[in-house]
């Protein structure tokens, strides 16, 4: 969707006092969370209430309750979900039904393909507002980096917003708190413009290199068994979040499922890689080696066991998290390795 439409749907949520859903799902993680937050900002103190898929699976009329209840002393509230996958179509139905005033649901998801029984409930309610972040162009997510700087008083060419978008592998909230960082090192402001030199970013993005897990995403994805044992030592020492890395995963796995339909349609692999503006050129040789180690059907059966997997990691402890992804990890780089 065009920045247009992102910002219609996002102001909706003070306008449009006939929407119960507000749903925002795709491949785009960071953007969906960027965007929730967002809609969140505008509600002012509102009380927030969280409340995970799994508790509306089991009990339907929960949402639907939460909805039309007030707040002890009266205040506005809002709900938050977090869809993991199809649970809680029951508690949406119900509370697609609802009449009179209700408190506004902002909730996310995942990539729903078209035959989601859920995606298909929301899209066809005339009270439900539903927006799908697709993963960006290259060349969006430096438009879209530009545009932010020039809203702290940044000028940045687009080369250098290429750079900070390959940087942040097309991750938007990542790409935000580089500029932000940039915007805070230059002192700038609308009223104090500043352009912006490739040096300074340069030694300003060497200082968190540590929130990159790109390197150890494609050693993990290449079956380089050894270093992805350095990567994850890395990884721990640094303190890298767990989920940040499985998403991270799951991104690649979700490109690579894209260009190896390509492959599979006849296309040679490096032309495939070489004209997808997204993969740096640099990484181009790890894309290609990747592609011949996963065919579609493996890539299928690893999209779904990652969503498993951050399932899990969700439901324990940091500390904990951490160890179970690492061996995840090791299984997944040893699978490759074997089909090398």
């Amino acid at each position: 969707m065009s920045n247009a439409k992102e910002r219609s749907f996002i102001g909706a949520i003070t306008t449009r006092d006939d929407i119960r859903l507000f749903f925002i799902f795709g491949q785009d993680e960071s953007a969906i969370a960027d965007i929730a937050s967002q809609m969140a900002a505008q509600l002012d103190s509102a009380e927030r209430i969280d409340i995970d898929s799994d508790r509306i699976r089991n009990d339907p009329a929960l949402l639907a309750d939460e909805a039309t209840s007030l707040s002890l002393f009266g205040d506005k509230r809002y709900l938050r979900v977090n869809f993991r996958r199809e649970e809680g179509v029951a508690a949406v139905e119900n509370l697609l039904a609802l009449d009179g005033v209700a408190n506004p649901v902002i909730a996310v998801a995942g990539n729903l393909a078209k035959s989601s029984k859920l995606r298909k409930l929301v899209e066809g309610s005339p009270r439900a507002l539903s927006h799908i972040c697709y993963l960006p162009e290259e060349g969006d997510a430096a438009t879209a980096a530009m545009a932010y700087a020039s809203t702290l008083g940044l000028k940045i060419d687009r080369s250098l917003a290429a750079r900070i978008a390959r940087y942040t592998g097309q991750d938007r909230k990542l790409a935000h708190a580089e500029i932000v960082k940039l915007s805070l090192f230059y002192d700038a402001s609308p009223q104090r413009p500043a352009t912006v030199e490739i040096a300074d970013f340069e030694a300003l993005s060497a200082e968190t290199g540590e929130e990159n897990v790109g390197g150890l995403v494609n050693q993990v994805m290449g079956g380089e068994l050894r270093a992805t044992g350095r990567e994850l030592v890395a990884a721990r020492e640094m303190g890298v979040d767990a989920i940040r890395i499985v998403r991270a995963l799951q991104r690649r796995v979700t490109l690579l499922a894209s260009l190896r339909a390509k492959v599979d349609s006849g296309s040679n692999p490096g032309a495939v890689v070489k004209a997808t503006r997204s993969i740096f050129w640099k990484e181009a040789d790890d894309f290609v080696k990747q592609l011949s180690r996963w065919p579609s059907m493996r890539l299928a059966g690893l999209n779904a066991h990652l969503l498993d997997v951050e399932s899990k990691l969700m439901s324990v402890r940091e500390n904990l998290a951490m160890t179970i992804l690492e061996e995840e990890l090791i299984r997944i780089a040893r699978a490759a390795a074997r089909r090398g």
